[in-house]
């Protein structure tokens, strides 16, 4: 709880309702969350999930009560995302629980494709993806609700398939 409420910047009451969020999504099938954790101490210092994927070209297909839309899945796709607290950055962690993750993703999940969007300024997230063996895309102009008071960015996509090089190569 510890981490999450420092990596978000949040109180405690805060932290505990994003891992309960964390929570649901993976009862719904909406991802999977996990700690990012020091090898020795097992102390959390940051999180890493796979996100479901909207099938595209589908229309919404109704949604809860609550009015939010809900989306066919896209079979074999999943989006990345990871965050790793700044006092434990620079270790090699992200790059460690990328690959780790991606690796069982592929190979005993059954993903065919996984996909990154990260900000073109945000290099140390670029290195993780390409130490990764995550091959840049694109670029997806104004696509990400970063929201900080409505504010959007730039994404560059990023996408790993079977048959990608392996890391290092």
């Amino acid at each position: 709880m510890a981490c999450a409420a420092e990596g978000k910047g949040v109180d405690r009451d805060s932290a505990l309702a994003w891992i309960e969020a964390q929570l649901e999504r993976q009862a719904d099938g909406a991802g999977l969350s996990l700690a990012i954790a020091d090898a020795s101490s097992g102390e959390a210092l940051g999180c890493i999930s796979l996100n479901a994927r909207a099938r595209p070209g589908v229309a919404p297909i109704g949604g809860p009560p609550d009015g939010r839309l809900a989306f066919e899945v896209q079979a074999g796709t999943a989006g990345v995302g990871y965050w790793v607290l700044a006092r434990a950055r620079r270790r090699g962690l992200a790059t460690a629980a990328v690959r780790m993750l991606t690796r069982w993703a592929m190979a005993d999940a059954g993903l065919r494709r996984i996909e990154a969007l990260v900000e073109p300024g945000n290099r140390a997230s670029l290195r993780v993806l390409e130490r990764s063996s995550f091959r840049r895309e694109g670029l997806l102009r104004d696509h990400l609700d970063v929201g900080d008071g409505g504010r959007r960015a730039d994404a560059y996509i990023y996408s790993l398939i079977p048959g990608d090089p392996p890391e290092g190569v």
